[in-house]
C-alpha cells in the first residue's frame, strides 16, 4: 500500500518540477545557535549533550524544562523543519505541551538565513556533491529531494524527462525506507503526502 501511495505522489510530483533552481551548497561543518541559555537538567540535560556532539543541520532541540524533557531533530532540509519536527517530539512526550521552547539550533557553519536559494540536510549535501560529481555534459541528470528527508539523483541518461523520472523513482524509495525507520511519534506526520511527496530541485543538461 505504502508503495503504491509512493509511485502515486511520485508522478504528481514530476508533473510540478521545474527545471533547474539555484542550491545553497554547504560545507560539512555545523555550529551551534542559542535560542535560550537557561540551564538543563535531567534528560533534557542529556538530550542537548547529545545533540551538540551529533550537530548535523539542519537541526533543532525544543526543551520542556518544567518536565525536564526534550524533543530533538536533525538532518532535516531547512531550519523550518528541523523545528517542526522537534517541537513535534517534544509535544508528544509533554503532559503540557505548552511548556517546550525553542532552545537551540543547529546549523551550517557559514549558513546564510537571508539567501534566496533551496537548503539540503547534512546528508542531502554530501548526496547533491556526489551528484555533481556523476555528471555528463553529454548526458542528463536530475537531484530530487523530499520534506521527510530523502534524496535521490540520477545521471547519464537519454534525456531530461528520463532524468527526473529516474530521480523521482529513487526518492520514493528512500522515503519509504526513512518511514519505516522514522520514530514512532513522528510517523504521522512524516507519512503525510506533503512530507513524502518527492520534487526536483536540479537537473543538469
Amino acid at each position: 500500500m505504502i508503495r503504491h501511495a509512493l509511485a502515486l505522489l511520485a508522478s504528481i510530483a514530476f508533473t510540478q518540477t521545474a527545471s533547474a533552481q539555484e542550491i545553497a551548497t554547504q560545507s560539512n561543518r555545523t555550529k551551534i545557535e542559542m535560542v535560550k541559555t537557561f540551564d538543563l537538567r535531567g534528560d533534557a540535560r542529556g538530550a542537548f549533550r547529545q545533540f551538540k556532539r551529533k550537530s548535523d543541520f539542519f537541526g533543532a532541540i525544543y526543551i520542556n524544562r518544567p518536565e525536564r524533557l526534550a524533543g530533538v531533530y536533525s538532518n532535516a532540509n531547512s531550519p523550518w523543519l528541523a523545528e517542526t519536527y522537534a517541537q513535534t517530539l517534544c509535544h508528544k512526550k509533554s503532559r503540557n505541551p505548552d511548556y517546550c521552547v525553542l532552545y537551540a539550533r543547529s546549523l551550517p557553519k557559514n549558513y546564510d538565513p537571508t539567501a534566496f536559494a533551496i537548503t539540503l540536510s547534512h546528508t542531502g549535501n554530501k548526496e547533491f556533491r556526489e551528484y555533481l560529481k556523476l555528471q555528463n555534459k553529454k548526458r542528463s541528470g536530475a537531484f530530487a529531494i523530499s520534506d521527510s528527508g530523502a534524496v535521490g539523483y540520477s545521471w547519464a541518461e537519454a534525456s531530461t524527462q528520463v532524468a527526473q523520472e529516474q530521480a523521482i523513482r529513487r526518492c520514493a524509495k528512500s522515503a519509504n525506507k526513512s518511514l519505516r525507520d522514522t520514530q514512532e511519534s513522528l510517523a504521522p506526520l512524516l507519512s503525510s503526502p506533503a512530507r513524502l511527496a518527492c520534487r526536483v530541485i536540479h537537473t543538469s543538461n
